[in-house]
């Protein structure tokens, strides 16, 4: 499994905590799937933007992946819909459902 890629499925995070395990580095199942839901949706966002302009980050509950500008200055944000499950537990169940629904949700907040 190459270190580099984000991993895009359940299987894909299976693999990646057996092998940082493997390593010594023992890690959850949920961080690494905040960690690629994180990485994931700055790929979207560059992709979009033709460059690195917005930094992707957690708000403090991994509720709302947030997007800042160069100056550090708060440009907007994605979230589960009302009554909807974390980006987190929507992994879980439906992984492609949620990489759809985040490429669907930066269009919306940087208009591309």
């Amino acid at each position: 499994m190459d270190d580099q890629k984000i991993p895009e499925s359940m299987e894909e995070v299976a693999a990646r905590v057996a092998l940082m395990a493997e390593r010594g580095f023992p890690v959850a199942e949920e961080d690494v799937i905040k960690e690629a839901l994180r990485a994931g949706f700055q790929s979207i966002v560059d992709e979009r933007l033709d460059g690195n302009y917005y930094t992707v980050r957690w708000d403090e509950n991994f509720n709302a992946l947030q997007m800042y500008d160069l100056d550090n200055a708060f440009v907007g944000e994605v979230k589960p819909e009302d009554g909807r499950p974390s980006y987190v537990a929507q992994f879980k169940q439906d992984a492609m459902g949620v990489w759809f629904t985040l490429d669907r949700a930066v269009g919306k907040v940087i208009g591309r």
